[in-house]
């Protein structure tokens, strides 16, 4: 009988604070106003190509396709819809770039490469900019693949999207239910607030 050799690839990082990460965003959700699809659209493009996003994520804003989007003069999206029933929304190349499904039946908002998925109750800013630090973790961070999904590093990105994007004053409330909740952040880089 053969010994099996020695897995040198790194495994993923177990989701640690998954639960407690939730748990600090739950209060916040009461508050945050619930946008129609495509203002959800109109929300992550403002944010995508804003001045900080670019600097700090260009990974990210490549992979999106937002470099297009800029250029062209992006105003509305495109839609998927065969059958008469919406897939998704997207610009340019269906097959490439960002697309925001509606999430019919499905309980919980998710990101896939560059897909979101938003169903109804997802449909705010808070959730929107959840869904985009898990793919900013991905691409941005080295071995974002590897990293755990609810890790330090995503939530670092997570509030620095929150500082950045909605308001001071809603980052540092987030800030301080994580650390109520004992959830672990390691600070992305100029993040306002955090220590």
């Amino acid at each position: 009988m053969s010994v099996p050799a020695y897995n040198t690839y790194m495994k993923d990082q177990r989701d640690y604070q998954r639960t407690r990460l939730y748990r600090s965003e739950w209060p916040h959700l009461e508050n945050i106003e619930t946008l129609a699809l495509d203002d959800c659209w109109h929300f992550v493009t403002e944010t995508v190509t804003s001045p900080y996003f670019v600097k700090h994520f260009p990974k990210t804003f490549r992979y999106l396709g937002a470099d297009k989007w800029q250029t062209s003069g992006l105003t509305e999206p495109q839609r998927y819809a065969p059958n008469n029933r919406l897939k998704y929304l997207h610009y340019g190349d269906r097959r490439k770039g960002l697309k925001l499904r509606p999430g019919y039946r499905r309980r919980h908002a998710e990101s896939a490469c560059a897909t979101i998925t938003l169903p109804l109750w997802s449909r705010n800013k808070l959730t929107i900019l959840h869904e985009l630090a898990h793919i900013c973790c991905w691409n941005d961070k080295e071995n974002g693949d590897k990293l755990s999904a609810h890790g330090k590093e995503f939530a670092g990105i997570y509030l620095f999207l929150v500082y950045q994007t909605l308001s001071v004053t809603l980052g540092e409330q987030l800030h301080d239910s994580m650390q109520t909740h004992k959830v672990k952040v390691a600070p992305h880089r100029d993040t306002i607030g955090t220590p």
